[in-house]
């Protein structure tokens, strides 16, 4: 297959390369993005105008290749770029939704405040996906853990707290927050956390507590506990049932804390139904 890619891409035959890729595996589809890229730098080829005929492709292959190159050449015309990707973003296959997602997060890294811009414009999207696309974005300029970004990457997190469509809530906490935020921004993102927790919104406070079920929470496990404990009087069962989960992920993680504290709970009869929803997985 990788030999009649190069026959395509060298003629310059773009028309025929979404049916040279169809049922390409995703190495094939990376080395495409590869050997027009290398073009580009070679001969000028036009890799956006190659990105848009791509992306409008039947093969979802094609499209993933459309994402590669709109990653790439970003910096040759953002407008255009960014005007693709929120087309890629919403595609129907869900694979081209993660590499257009992956494609907003490098254009983040390349130009961090035009960027930051149009996310907070597509918090306010109609599609569930474009705004799942921020959440991925954050993920993966978190990362980097450059210096000033933490808070500029929360208050894009930030408006998207009470959104209950289920492609944004399952990114946000745990992933977005969780794995991501409080692992490269500790700090920062615990102090957003705190102020988070003061929200009467049961979405908002599902999102807060599901942060602490995370990878990026076991450090901070004696501070997540000041939250937690707050969280844990909550009587809506959206809640409450989410720190339930954040407390027996911790502590798997951390039992010489969060095991004492569970112990308490018991005793407390607002608290009981958390404690013994948490140590059925202890």
């Amino acid at each position: 297959m990788r030999e009649a890619i190069d026959r395509v891409i060298e003629a310059r035959d773009m028309d025929k390369l979404p049916s040279v890729l169809e049922g390409a595996r995703m190495p094939e589809v990376h080395y495409a993005v590869k050997k027009i890229s290398r073009m580009n730098g070679e001969e000028e080829m036009p890799l956006l105008e190659s990105a848009a005929r791509l992306a409008s492709s039947e093969p979802a292959q094609a499209r993933h290749v459309a994402c590669g190159l709109i990653g790439a050449a970003y910096p040759q015309d953002p407008s255009r770029a960014v005007e693709l990707l929120h087309g890629l973003v919403d595609d129907p296959d869900w694979t081209v939704r993660e590499s257009a997602g992956d494609a907003c997060g490098r254009a983040l890294l390349d130009d961090f405040s035009r960027v930051s811009e149009v996310l907070h414009e597509w918090t306010k999207d109609r599609s569930e996906n474009v705004r799942r696309a921020v959440l991925i974005a954050v993920i993966k300029a978190a990362q980097s853990r450059t210096p000033g970004w933490g808070e500029p990457l929360l208050k894009l997190i930030e408006p998207l707290l009470s959104d209950r469509a289920k492609v944004v809530r399952r990114n946000l906490g745990p992933f977005a927050v969780g794995s991501a935020m409080l692992r490269y921004y500790p700090s920062i993102t615990f102090e957003y956390l705190v102020k988070w927790s003061t929200s009467t919104d049961e979405q908002a406070l599902w999102n807060v507590a599901m942060a602490f079920s995370s990878s990026g929470a076991p450090p901070l496990v004696k501070k997540a506990l000041i939250v937690l404990r707050k969280l844990s009087l909550d009587e809506r069962r959206y809640v409450w049932r989410a720190v339930a989960a954040a407390m027996w992920k911790l502590g798997r993680k951390r039992p010489e804390v969060v095991r004492p504290e569970l112990a308490r709970w018991l005793e407390d009869e607002r608290r009981v139904q958390v404690a013994r929803e948490a140590l059925r997985y202890l």
